[in-house]
């Protein structure tokens, strides 16, 4: 049925429905049969004759609907920015799984009992004499004199600590890594001007600082790198002079700081099959290990540690791996299909392990590093304290230990799911940035 120009007059605008979406109204107020385009009571004004006016009004709902679709625009492109990095990363998956080591079951070992890689594992065994050859040249390095100085710096750990040199077992990492071109001198770039020679705190170091990671390192392995050379011994201050503490070699002295140790080391007990339980009894032995160490060389002297929860990782095809031996269902083999609930289940216990280390250690400052959401926050455990020393803080670093919702967001700073890029090490080094602070304001 066609309607005549004065029934279509007969309606009102306001009677037609709007669509509540959009708030941009595509209508126009009617023009009756009898009215001239040149009257005002419509609250339109076109006085150039009909074919302009049309036109007119045909550029005006263009440039609505070209409003319209730019709005969107916006979200289409954030979508196909996403759905490229997701492509990017599902095609390079027969590269991360033909690459990465093979799967080594280690779920029966004791992760508290010191033991190197078998020697067949070459690229392992030369790389810690490498950083045995670093440790000992560090300490026959002379001591950098200048006021106002910093305690040097240890990283200890893995592969993500071995990264901050810019390689996996000494060399450039292969594609699987997926490192853009040039990606190992960009972080070897982020080091140099955080915590090297370009930095503020390397210039006024004691010494610079050591990155004692090796890739693959599991805690039992470790353990044995450290007690076997991986531990610097030389003394930075001289301590002969009197030290206010009246004796009490419980109380903190940060003056007296010569070292502060950074470790992150744990997530390949999980890569390797081994439940969050032993791997938390591995993270606990390696702890006081370096702390034994260091009653042991340094006598009544403080120690500092920056201890890092498990990052989290998504790299969620080695879980699967596992299977068989490490499923979660062994009948059926059904296999894991994420780390993060036994990383989550290890996170979550680290504030009461490293209260224990802390009432071990008395002449210690232990910081933990979490990945909590909640960034700015600074939480302290005084349980059990005396006085004012005896206690561990939990620094919440949130997005700054990569603790991202949104996958395709996680990708950007670690585009193998497990490892950063330099991006990633740049976010990473805000969350130890803040830690330092702590421990020098103690």
């Amino acid at each position: 049925m066609v309607r005549s120009a004065s029934a279509a007059s007969s309606i009102s605008s306001s009677a037609l429905p709007r669509r509540r979406r959009k708030q941009v109204s595509l209508l126009l107020p009617p023009i009756t049969a009898g009215q001239s385009l040149t009257d005002t009571s419509s609250g339109f004004l076109c006085t150039s004759g009909r074919f302009r006016c049309a036109a007119a009004i045909a550029s005006i709902a263009l440039a609505v609907l070209l409003h319209i679709a730019g709005s969107g625009a916006h979200k289409n492109q954030k979508q196909h920015d996403d759905n490229v990095i997701i492509s990017s990363w599902n095609a390079n998956m027969e590269t991360l799984t033909g690459s990465s080591r093979p799967f080594q079951y280690i779920g029966d070992l004791d992760p508290s009992e010191p033991q190197p890689w078998p020697e067949e594992e070459e690229d392992w065994h030369a790389l810690h004499k490498t950083l045995v050859k670093r440790v000992e040249e560090s300490d026959a390095s002379a001591v950098n004199q200048v006021d106002n100085y910093l305690p040097q710096l240890i990283f200890y750990g893995d592969s993500i600590t071995e990264g901050w040199n810019g390689t996996s077992f000494g060399n450039v990492p292969g594609p699987h890594r997926m490192w853009a071109a040039g990606e190992d001198e960009s972080i070897r770039d982020v080091f140099a001007n955080t915590f090297g020679d370009r930095s503020d705190w390397g210039k006024r170091a004691l010494k610079p600082p050591l990155i004692l990671g090796i890739s693959g390192s599991k805690t039992y392995d470790f353990i044995w790198r450290v007690v076997n050379g991986e531990f610097p011994v030389s003394s930075l201050l001289d301590r002969a002079e009197e030290t206010d503490n009246n004796g009490d070699d419980s109380v903190f002295q940060i003056e007296q700081l010569e070292r502060i140790y950074i470790l992150l080391v744990g997530t390949n007990n999980l890569g390797g099959g081994m439940l969050p339980e032993p791997t938390l009894k591995g993270m606990d032995a390696a702890c006081r290990a370096i702390l034994q160490l260091h009653e042991k060389h340094f006598p009544n002297t403080p120690a500092a540690m920056l201890f890092s929860e498990l990052l989290p990782r998504k790299d969620d095809f080695r879980a699967v791996k596992m299977c068989p031996p490490r499923c979660k269902n062994v009948e059926k083999l059904v296999p894991y299909k994420s780390f993060m609930p036994g990383i989550n289940k290890v996170n979550r216990a680290l504030p009461d392990l490293l209260n224990g280390l802390r009432e071990d250690f008395k002449n210690s400052h232990i910081i933990l590093l979490s990945a909590n959401n909640d960034a700015s926050k600074v939480e302290t455990n005084k349980q059990n304290s005396k006085a004012n020393h005896s206690y561990t803080q939990v620094i919440n670093c949130g997005e700054e230990m990569f603790a991202f919702d949104d996958i395709n967001e996680s990708d950007v700073y670690m585009p193998d799911r497990l490892h950063p890029n330099a991006e990633g090490y740049k976010l990473w080094s805000r969350c130890l940035k803040k830690g330092l602070d702590v421990i020098l304001t103690r």
